[in-house]
């Protein structure tokens, strides 16, 4: 069972982390009809109501938006070489708003990598301790 609590202490410290990033830096740059959906997830983490499958489908689901939405504001520059402009590669030039979404996503697929992990293990323990039972 220990484990267990680690594994939830370690998604409540990243999702503190994700909730003080969309109220202080998300929500206002989010269009209008995406705002409820991220203050709903803000909220949900303030209650701590977060340790379920279904807040981990909605944690998947703002990924994708924060992803779409950054991928909207970013483009792409061809950077050749000095010595040969035939060989190259392409680098990325975010909007300070697509960076901005772009670091949180890694905030927010931590928190729901350590839900994820957290939903596991308890489950796990719950099978564990049938088999044990039944013996």
């Amino acid at each position: 069972m220990d484990k267990v609590s680690n594994l939830v202490a370690e998604a409540l410290g990243y999702a503190r982390v994700v909730r003080k990033c969309l109220d202080g830096k998300i929500i206002p740059l989010l269009e209008p009809r995406h705002r409820s959906f991220a203050s709903e997830i803000s909220r949900r983490i303030g209650t701590r109501s977060l340790m379920t499958e279904g807040f981990l489908r909605d944690l998947e689901a703002f990924i994708a938006l924060l992803n779409e939405q950054a991928d909207g504001e970013t483009s792409y520059v061809w950077r050749g070489h000095e010595h040969d402009p035939d060989c190259g590669y392409t680098v990325p030039v975010r909007s300070e708003r697509a960076a901005v979404f772009i670091t949180v996503l890694d905030a927010v697929g931590d928190l729901a990598t350590a839900i994820e992990a957290a939903l596991d293990a308890a489950e796990a323990y719950r099978i564990a301790n049938t088999l044990f039972e039944q013996t």
